[in-house]
């Protein structure tokens, strides 16, 4: 995985986790999730099942002060190691708003070419990914930020922990 400063205030990977190019998708890996698996379903997300007195959930469901993915969660970090990691949503927030976003079909695969001001880019493919996960959970701690594309527009929304989606590195 290469870095690819955008003139940002981190530098995105040229490609997906566990993607063999960058218009590849990768895999797909529940919120906070070290490995990707076929099924995706509350009953079969790591952060469901417990022993202890939390109940169902484990730390980051009763934990409030926890908004954040721990480094020992990240996939990205556990795969490439520190500085690398799943970009926050404030992360994302700049990459919509201080880049330039153009539809584009890049080896046959649908997705955006997303360019710096410094001229840099990188290509998020769409074709089989709906969103990407951030690294911030929400409020109401059964969900996360993602970052929205199989819309028309691109967003930030939210969706529920274990769901399956891509990640991006930023470095």
């Amino acid at each position: 995985m290469e870095a690819i400063d955008l003139g940002l205030s981190v530098k995105w990977a040229d490609k997906n986790l566990d993607a063999n190019s960058p218009t590849d998708a990768g895999g797909r890996y529940a919120w906070a999730e070290l490995s990707s698996k076929d099924k995706y379903t509350w009953e079969n997300y790591i952060d469901w099942k417990c022993s202890g007195k939390f109940g169902p959930f484990k730390e980051y469901h009763f934990r409030r002060e926890i908004h954040q993915i721990e480094s020992f969660d990240d996939a990205i970090t556990f795969r490439y190691g520190k500085p690398w990691r799943i970009p926050t949503a404030n992360e994302f927030k700049e990459l919509i708003n201080k880049c330039r976003w153009v539809k584009a079909i890049e080896n046959n695969i649908a997705g955006y070419r997303i360019y710096g001001n410094n001229g840099n880019s990188i290509f998020l493919p769409t074709d089989n990914v709906e969103s990407y996960w951030s690294a911030t959970r929400m409020n109401e701690p059964q969900h996360a930020i993602v970052l929205d594309i199989h819309y028309k527009n691109v967003q930030l929304f939210y969706r529920s922990r274990f769901y399956g989606f891509n990640l991006r590195g930023v470095y």
